[in-house]
C-alpha cells in the first residue's frame, strides 16, 4: 500500500470538508447581516423631518386652496358689484325718463287750464275716453264681487275711513280704487328714489346732508336683509330656526324704517348709527362694534341701578338717566342707555347687532 497517496487522498478531503464549511460560515454571516439591517430603528430625527415635510406640504396646500377661494369670492363681489352699479343705472334713467314724462304732463295740464276755450288742449279722443270709461266699468264691476268685509278691510290697510257719511256704494269703490292707485304709484317712487341712491356713507355728509344719509341708512339695511335672506337660499342645509331669526329682524327693524322714512331719529342716535353703517361698509368691524355699543350703552356709569343710593342722590340720577333732577336735558344728556329707553328701540337695535354679526362672517375683513 503506497503511503504518499493514501496522504494526498486525506489532504483532498479535508481540503473539500474545510471549503464546505467556509462557504457555510459566510452564508451565516451574510444572514445575520442581512437580520441585523431588518431589526434597524429609525431616527427620531428622521421621523420629526418627515413629519416637517408631510405638514409644510399640507399648509402649502391649504393655503393655495385659501387663495384661490379668496380670488373666487372677490371676482364674484367685484361682478355682484358691477351687476348692482348696472341696475342702478338703468333704475336712475328710468326714473328720469319717468320725472320727465310727469314733468310734460304737468306743462300739458297747465296749458289746458290757461286754454280760453273748453276744447282747446284736449289731446284725448272721444273713442279713448269711452274705452277708459269702459274699463273703469269692469273695474268696478269686478270690485263689487267683493264682501263688505273684504272692502273695509282694504279702506282700513289704505288707511281710509270705511265708510263717509251719505257715500253710497259704487262712490266708496271708486275712493278705494283711487286711493290703491295712489298707494302704488307712492311705493314705485320710493323704490325708484332709493334704486337711484348710492348706499355708500361719506363721514362729511353725515352732518352736511342729512336728507341723503337717511335715505342711504335705509337703503344699506334693506341690502343687508336681502343678502341674508340670499344666503340662507342658496344653502342646502339652512335650518328653520335661522329663516325664523330671519323674519324676527326684519319685524324689530319696521319701527327703524318708519322713522328713517320720516326722518326723525333722535339726534344722539342719528350720528351713531350713521357711522356704525359707514363702518360696516368699510367692513372696519372693529369699529363698527365700539360704534354699537355707545349707541345701545351709550357712556352712562351705570346703564341701569337704583336712583338713589345715598346723599349723593342728584349725581346718582344723573348717571343713570342722562339727565338732571329737574328732567331737563343737561351736559350728562349724551350718557343716556339708549337700550332702556322703550322696547322697540331695543328691538331694532337688536336687529342692528344681527345685521353686524352677519357682515362679519358674510365679508370678513381683508
Amino acid at each position: 500500500m503506497d503511503f504518499s497517496a493514501l496522504l494526498a487522498k486525506e489532504i483532498a478531503k479535508k481540503k473539500q470538508a474545510a471549503t464546505v464549511i467556509a462557504s457555510k460560515n459566510e452564508d451565516d454571516a451574510s444572514g445575520k447581516q442581512a437580520e441585523s439591517d431588518s431589526r434597524r430603528f429609525i431616527r427620531r430625527g428622521d421621523m420629526e423631518h418627515a413629519r416637517e415635510q408631510a405638514y409644510l406640504a399640507e399648509k402649502t396646500q391649504r393655503e393655495e386652496a385659501k387663495r384661490l377661494e379668496l380670488a373666487k369670492r372677490r371676482q364674484q363681489q367685484q361682478d355682484e358689484e358691477e351687476q348692482r352699479e348696472r341696475k342702478r343705472r338703468e333704475a336712475e334713467q328710468k326714473y328720469l325718463e319717468r320725472k320727465r314724462a310727469r314733468e310734460e304732463q304737468e306743462e300739458l295740464e297747465k296749458q289746458m287750464k290757461k286754454s280760453k276755450y273748453k276744447g282747446r288742449g284736449n289731446t284725448k279722443s272721444p273713442t279713448a275716453d269711452a274705452r277708459e270709461g269702459t274699463a273703469e266699468a269692469e273695474e268696478l264691476a269686478k270690485l263689487s264681487e267683493l264682501t263688505e268685509k273684504d272692502i273695509v278691510d282694504r279702506l282700513r290697510k289704505l288707511s281710509e275711513p270705511a265708510c263717509y257719511f251719505g257715500e253710497s256704494d259704487k262712490a266708496r269703490l271708486r275712493r278705494m280704487r283711487r286711493a290703491e292707485k295712489r298707494a302704488e304709484n307712492s311705493d314705485e317712487r320710493i323704490e325708484e328714489l332709493l334704486a337711484s341712491i348710492d348706499h355708500n356713507i361719506v363721514g362729511q355728509d353725515i352732518k352736511s346732508d342729512q336728507a341723503k344719509i337717511y335715505l342711504q341708512l335705509e337703503k344699506y339695511v334693506r341690502y343687508l336683509l336681502k343678502e341674508w335672506e340670499r344666503v340662507l337660499v342658496t344653502r342646502d342645509d339652512t335650518p328653520d330656526q335661522a329663516y325664523a331669526t330671519l323674519t324676527q329682524t326684519k319685524g324689530y327693524l319696521l319701527p327703524l324704517f318708519e322713522q328713517l322714512r320720516k326722518k326723525n331719529l333722535h339726534e344722539q342716535i342719528y350720528p351713531s348709527l350713521a357711522t356704525l353703517m359707514m363702518y360696516l361698509q368699510q367692513r372696519k368691524y372693529r369699529d363698527a362694534n365700539d360704534a354699537y355699543l355707545k349707541l345701545s350703552i351709550g357712556n352712562a356709569a351705570w346703564p341701569i341701578g337704583v336712583t338713589a343710593v345715598g346723599i349723593h342722590e342728584r349725581s346718582a340720577r344723573e348717571r343713570i338717566t342722562g339727565q338732571d333732577v329737574d328732567g331737563k336735558l343737561g351736559k350728562t344728556s349724551v350718557q343716556i342707555a339708549h337700550v332702556m329707553s322703550d322696547e322697540k328701540t331695543r328691538k331694532w337695535l337688536t336687529a342692528v347687532k344681527r345685521l353686524i354679526t352677519f357682515s362679519e362672517g358674510e365679508w370678513p375683513e381683508d
